[in-house]
């Protein structure tokens, strides 16, 4: 495992079309990262110009429109006042707001391509374990893409890969027991590689994972996992 960029089969699929969109979305918020990566993405998308323009357009998805104002009114009256329910433990209250504001503020700072799709969640972070939260972002023919969401300190179990899997750090760093990744560092597993992630101290890390099949959890998570016939997520 290594720090590295993707391969150049990456970028011809991109250049195509081809690429999955959990992949194009990893390539897409590494090129706001790094500066290489976004002229090799530039060239890519040159020459994908050239081959589609024997292609007739596509069509807008009917009720993208729709979708896309009715998002921006639940953003909107999330900014509103609170209901007299909200209103009976101030304490609760001002806390509760204090850490949705942290929250939001760490999905602004994030790149934009990534960015874009976690407001369109709403913060829907899942609880993945102590210091662990997972925010899904899109699925597609098996592969996916997540906001993992680190505390200093803490990570995700040890496990292995039945599949490749690409993590992108976004802010922080973590050490995965092989190497360490900082901010744009993107570390490639695969099914030889076993290892546990973990974010350094002083500031929480968030990375953008990318699966194409789940994850083999070892250690006592992995009898648990075997015991319930597997885990879907990764």
């Amino acid at each position: 495992m290594t720090h590295q960029s993707l391969g150049d089969e990456i970028f011809s699929a991109y250049a195509s079309g081809a690429l999955s969109g959990p992949m194009r979305l990893l390539l897409d918020t590494q090129a706001a990262l790094d500066p290489q990566v976004f002229e090799l993405c530039s060239d890519a998308e040159r020459i994908g110009g050239v081959l589609l323009t024997a292609m007739a357009p596509a069509p807008l998805r009917p009720g993208a429109m729709d979708d896309l104002f009715a998002i921006l009114d639940t953003e909107a009256a999330a900014a509103g006042e609170a209901g007299p329910s909200q209103m009976v433990n101030h304490d609760s209250a001002r806390k509760a707001a204090k850490l949705a504001s942290q929250s939001l503020d760490e999905l602004l700072a994030l790149p934009e391509p990534v960015r874009d799709l976690a407001l369109e969640a709403a913060g829907n972070w899942q609880f993945a374990g102590p210091g662990v939260r997972i925010m899904e972002l899109m699925r597609e023919d098996g592969a996916k893409a997540e906001l993992i969401r680190l505390e200093p300190g803490h990570g995700v179990p040890r496990h292995t890969h039945d599949c490749k899997e690409f993590t992108l750090v976004l802010c922080g760093a973590f050490h995965d027991g092989l190497a360490r990744y900082g901010k744009g560092d993107l570390s490639v597993a695969d099914p030889d590689i076993e290892h546990k992630p973990v974010a350094e101290a002083g500031e929480v890390c968030i990375a953008l994972a990318v699966t194409d099949g789940p994850l083999a959890f070892t250690g006592p998570l992995g009898w648990v996992q075997r015991a319930l016939g597997g885990m879907t997520g990764s």
